[in-house]
């Protein structure tokens, strides 16, 4: 099993993305229709496209194996490129649920 640390500080060049306060148009909700998806996803990649940031967003995301849409990516299209989303496992999502009650 492999081990990561998560840092806590934002990069700094999160300040500048054109995403910001955007979230709901980067991470589906569950259970989304894929319908809604590529339509939700076709509105983030427009937003990707004019963003300053896009490469070290793109990088970020492949490095830390992130789902949702990030670098103008899809977890589909980095899954591609040989950088596929972490699976969240049951365990962590029922270990996230007990800590949040």
């Amino acid at each position: 099993m492999e081990s990561f640390v998560v840092n806590a500080e934002r990069p700094s060049w999160m300040e500048e993305a054109a995403c910001k306060g955007r979230t709901n148009l980067f991470f589906g909700i569950a259970g989304e229709r894929p319908e809604r998806r590529i339509r939700r996803e076709a509105s983030a990649r427009k937003v990707c496209a004019s963003c300053p940031v896009m490469v070290p967003c793109r990088d970020l995301a492949r490095d830390n194996r992130e789902n949702g849409f990030w670098g103008g990516e899809s977890e589909e299209e980095r899954a591609m490129t040989g950088h596929a989303p972490r699976s969240i496992s049951r365990r962590a999502v029922q270990e996230a649920a007990a800590r949040a009650s």
